[in-house]
């Protein structure tokens, strides 16, 4: 019941607050603000209390209703400092206090003021009380003490600005008023601080007054002067005399507060100039050990800056260097395995077993060697920082299990048990190429040193990591040789009588490969008795870059490639398993070459031996053509228009890149296939290539078979695209022939209707003249229609090999009258030409690109909404934008846009060749495409062309087999 009783809400009119409290803030406001507004207030907010009930002085309210009212006056005015300001300038005024302000400005002081104040504050307020603690000359330590919380400090701005307002009665400045401590924030009691400038005590014009009006009356009776005259004289004479008594004190005592202040602000320049000086001296010193220490740092600063430069340097040669030593090693190692891989390929019957056996271990042997170099390229990259993971989900229990399979054989023959136990549920995130390597790595040394026994690799996980043990019962490594296993071109037994061979690359590799990956790798050994190499890598996505996390992915296997791991892990020489040759290429005769309807390949290769190569292996199904370097490749490719071209990258003069880009810039070459050879296997280089335009990219060495069949590949692109291409056009011209069917008509059935009439009228027995005539006009005014819908039809497919004069407005115009009878009923098709100018390219071609634009603007309407079509001049570029105000087009299919059989109309609706197919009719002419849309708000299509006036311009032939790239105009 107690609980009940203290938690249950008081009545905003509860006797806890006298409302003397509130007129002040009342007045304040109403005196600030005006009437109305106060009116206004207490109008738009829901106070249980009138506005009149305040300002009846006997009532009284609670301390929530009067927390509520000064938030609501804070709020209303946008003043914080509203509540002090309010109890300074009003509390200790005649409006306030009434009668009492004039009494005690007469006849009290301030320490009356505040132990008064103290002694009767239960009569104004029922729920705190309040302490002097300490009360001298110009200071007082007050306490105050709430029986009810207070929930802001609103009250306690406005109590200090109300004891701060007590000098004001005497004409003073407000008292200085600091809070050491606060009930709201979690004291015992508000403790309030005051300082103030005592009131001079005026009682020297009354003494005068006083004295004055004593001496009138005397002198009146000693017969000196009339009463009224000697009385009010001298009463003025003490008067002025009291006051000026009174006006001297005040001075003196100004004089002496000043001389006070400025004894005070003496001390307290010199204490300021003797820490100046002690400050200066401070500085000195800093400024000496600043100019020392800044030298010594220049220099530093200067020997790093020039070790920096040379280390840069350094890395760069040996950047370059290895680039330039995987070129030239791989371009030989090219010529190795592509010629005994094209002997390989042949028939069992061309050579005799020795034969065989001897070309697969001169095959596995250049296959090691491309290997190391391989594993010392990926070891510098690493060094200089240059690997980028791409990390994806992984099964690793499923990765080992297809990984151990092609190492099965070599321990089988060497009777050698290999085991995968454990068991691991989660899955890594992980660069599973990278990872492969490790453990390709891992297990084929376990097999290499282990004769007898066994091989495991034992899995396991806890809450941090995802473990991996390669355990075997080896030689085992000593103790000492421990410590240097992981660093790079280490060697256990380095000595000349080593039994096995290595560079010291691969464990290297793993240990770098491992920490990239924010993992690790321990080794534990003993002589005789076996090794444990034990991997661990991290769970989650944590050390996975932000940028390349993926979403929840289900893991993903990657199959592994055979042929490497086998190659890695089978032993060399005289016993070695021999490898079953690929399927043979077709045999033809080393003189055969390719018939005359045979596609023409362009060969670009600064390397005259992989050039002939590629001669010998193109030649039997390629017309050929030859360049030695990037130059003569552009020259050629622009003059003979190869149907493809096979180039190398890194070649003099200019490379393949920059022929590349140059074919790709060009509108006569930017649709032919282009496949790039490089001796680089950086993703990197193969990305620039293929962002670049490249259709297909061949590392070296690569196999013949291989790139016969990415050349053909190309080749049949080609054709579908371009037979893709004719198809769309086939399906405008029966658009257009749909909507000269359909315009046709009504003239036709005109003619026929008339002709029936006019037989009447010229074989009846009365020939109606008249009506014959009018018969004939009508039949010729339809035949006339129907020759200008033929030719307009005409001139609307015919293309041109030459650029002709095109008015813009005329080919928009028919284009919409061609699409008249697809138009719904309410929709509305706005022109705005505002371009005289013709401009110069193929009229069927352009006509084309309007139908399909408009088609799909039409389209993305529906029954009813607006097309504009507009042309304007930029420059020297002609505009001819397509808008509506249909559904607009998703953000993320604005990049797919232009590309080949992408379309976002339903499944069957439409090829996907439209766009792309009028991007690379604007392209040839010469033109540039782009397309702006908001989802929900409509899309414009903007088509730019030159208006340059050159009528004898070829235009090239319109072919859709390649991607040309524009990306300043895909929008």
């Amino acid at each position: 019941m107690v609980a009940e009783e203290e938690t249950a809400p008081h009545p905003d009119n509860a006797p806890e607050v006298s409302v003397r409290t509130t007129s002040t803030l009342l007045l304040y406001f109403e005196r600030q603000y005006g009437a109305s507004r106060l009116s206004e207030v207490f109008r738009d907010n829901p106070f249980s209390l009138s506005l009149e009930y305040l300002r009846t002085p006997t009532n009284f309210i609670s301390l929530r209703f009067l927390e509520q009212l000064s938030e609501v006056l804070v709020k209303e005015s946008g003043d914080p400092q509203f509540m002090r300001r309010a109890g300074i300038s009003l509390a200790a005024s005649p409006e306030a206090l009434g009668f009492v302000y004039y009494m005690v400005r007469a006849f009290g002081s301030l320490e009356i003021c505040f132990r008064k104040t103290v002694e009767h504050s239960a009569s104004f307020n029922r729920v705190g009380s309040f302490e002097i603690e300490k009360l001298e000359r110009e200071r007082l330590v007050l306490a105050y003490r709430s029986t009810v919380p207070e929930s802001g400090r609103h009250i306690c701005e406005l109590r200090m600005g109300q004891f701060a307002s007590f000098p004001t009665i005497w004409g003073l400045p407000p008292a200085e008023v600091s809070e050491s401590q606060c009930q709201v924030q979690g004291a015992d009691c508000c403790r309030y601080h005051l300082r103030w400038m005592d009131p001079l005590p005026m009682w020297g014009r009354y003494t005068g007054l006083l004295v004055g009006a004593v001496g009138g009356v005397g002198a009146s009776m000693l017969g000196l002067g009339h009463p009224a005259f000697t009385v009010t004289s001298m009463s003025l004479a003490g008067v002025s005399l009291g006051s000026w008594l009174d006006l001297r004190r005040e001075m003196r005592r100004k004089d002496e507060a000043l001389n006070e202040q400025a004894q005070g602000m003496m001390g307290s320049l010199e204490e300021l100039q003797q820490r100046y000086d002690e400050m200066f001296r401070i500085n000195v010193a800093l400024e000496d050990r600043v100019a020392a220490r800044t030298r010594e740092l220049t220099e530093a600063n200067v020997r790093l800056e020039a070790a920096l430069a040379k280390q840069k340097e350094l890395d760069r040669l040996k950047s370059e260097f290895f680039d330039n030593v995987s070129h030239e090693l791989r371009t030989p190692l090219t010529l190795i395995l592509l010629t005994l891989d094209s002997l390989l390929q042949r028939g069992p019957e061309e050579f005799a077993p020795p034969v065989r056996q001897h070309l697969e271990t001169m095959n596995r042997s250049a296959a090691r060697l491309l290997r190391l170099i391989n594993n010392l390229l990926d070891l510098t990259k690493l060094e200089a920082g240059k690997t980028k993971l791409r990390y994806e989900p992984l099964d690793l229990q499923g990765f080992l299990s297809s990984l151990l399979v092609p190492f099965e054989v070599l321990a089988d023959k060497k009777g050698v048990e290999l085991e995968l136990a454990g068991d691991v549920k989660t899955p890594v995130h992980v660069d599973v190429v990278r990872l492969e390597s490790v453990f390709q790595n891992l297990i084929s040394n376990a097999l290499k040193f282990t004769t007898q026994g066994k091989v495991t690799v034992r899995l396991r996980e806890d809450e941090q990591w995802v473990h991996v043990e390669v355990i075997d019962t080896g030689v085992g490594i000593a103790a000492q040789d421990l410590s240097v296993i992981f660093d790079r071109f280490a060697q256990a037994d380095s000595s000349g009588t080593r039994r096995f061979g290595g560079t010291g690359i691969g464990l290297a590799l793993v240990k770098e490969t491992l920490e990239l990956h924010k993992g690790g790798i321990e080794v534990s050994s003993e002589l005789g008795k076996g090794s444990n190499f034990h991997a661990r890598l991290p769970k989650g996505t944590g050390h996975v870059r932000e940028e390349l996390r993926e979403g929840n992915g289900e893991p993903t296997f990657r199959p592994t490639r055979r042929s490497d791991m086998a190659a890695m892990a089978e032993p060399e020489g005289p016993g070695a398993i021999a490898t079953p040759a690929v399927e043979a290429l077709p045999l033809t005769s080393p003189d055969a070459e390719a018939g005359p309807d045979a596609p023409r390949v362009l060969v670009v290769e600064d390397e005259p031996e992989i050039r002939a190569f590629l001669r010998q292996v193109l030649k039997p199904y390629y017309r050929l053509l030859e360049a030695t370097n990037g130059e003569e490749g552009l020259r050629t490719a622009q003059k003979e228009r190869p149907d493809l071209i096979v180039s190398d990258v890194m070649m003099p003069v200019m490379s393949g890149i920059q022929m590349l880009a140059a074919l790709r810039s060009s509108p006569d070459t930017v649709d032919t296939p282009i496949i790039m050879l490089t001796a680089r296997q950086e993703v990197d280089a193969k990305v620039e290539g293929l962002s670049m335009g490249a259709n297909d990219y061949l590392g070296k060495p690569f196999s013949p078979r291989e790139m016969l069949a990415r050349i053909e590949a190309q080749l049949r692109l080609r054709d579908a695209a371009v037979r893709a291409a004719e198809n769309e056009r086939l399906a405008a011209t029966g658009l257009l022939t749909s909507g000269f069917a359909h315009e046709v008509r009504n003239p036709l059935n005109g003619l026929m209707n008339a002709l029936l009439p006019l037989r009447e009228s010229l074989t009846s027995g009365t020939p109606d003249t008249a009506m014959a005539v009018a018969m004939l006009d009508l039949i010729e005014e339809c035949g006339q229609r129907i020759r200008g819908l033929a030719e307009g039809l005409l001139s609307f497919v015919r293309t041109s090999s030459k650029a002709v004069a095109v008015d813009l407005g005329a080919s928009l115009d028919a284009s919409v009258q061609a699409l008249s009878w697809r138009l719904p009923p309410g929709l509305k098709v706005e022109r705005d030409y505002r371009l005289p100018e013709p401009v110069w390219g193929d009229p069927g071609s352009l006509n084309q690109v309007w139908v399909n634009l408009l088609d799909n603007a039409v389209r993305a309407l529906g029954p009813d909404g607006v097309v504009k079509v507009a042309t304007s001049r930029d420059g020297e570029d002609a505009v001819v934008s397509i808008i509506d105000n249909g559904v607009g087009i998703k953000p993320e299919h604005m990049e797919r846009l232009f590309q080949p059989f992408f379309s976002t109309r339903d499944a069957g609706e439409g090829t996907g060749l439209g766009l792309a197919l009028c991007q690379r009719i604007i392209l040839r002419q010469g033109g540039r495409i782009r397309v702006f849309s908001e989802l929900g708000k409509g899309t414009r299509v903007e088509v730019r062309l030159p208006l340059e006036a050159n009528p004898d311009r070829i235009l090239p032939p319109l072919l859709s087999g390649g991607k040309p790239v524009q990306p300043h105009w895909r929008t």
